[in-house]
C-alpha cells in the first residue's frame, strides 16, 4: 500500500481502540508528514496510528504494512 492508502485506512479506524488520542496524533502528524512531501515518514506514522487503533495482529494492520 502506498501512504495515501494506509493514511485512509488509518482514518477509517479512528474510534476503535483504546489508545484513541495517540492514534489521532500519529494520523495528525502522518497528514502533516504527507502534506509535506515526505511519504515514507507519512506512512510510518499512518501505520503507528493503526497500531494503535486495531493493534498489530489486525489484518488490515498486516496489509498496509506489507
Amino acid at each position: 500500500m502506498n501512504a495515501n492508502q494506509v493514511l485512509i485506512l488509518a482514518r477509517k479506524h479512528l474510534g476503535n481502540g483504546t489508545m484513541e488520542s495517540s492514534a489521532r496524533l500519529c494520523l495528525a502528524d502522518a497528514v502533516r508528514l504527507f502534506d509535506d512531501g515526505d511519504h515514507d515518514a507519512a506512512k510510518s506514522r499512518a501505520l503507528k496510528s493503526l497500531q494503535y487503533s486495531v493493534g498489530c495482529f489486525h489484518e488490515d494492520f498486516a496489509k498496509a504494512s506489507s
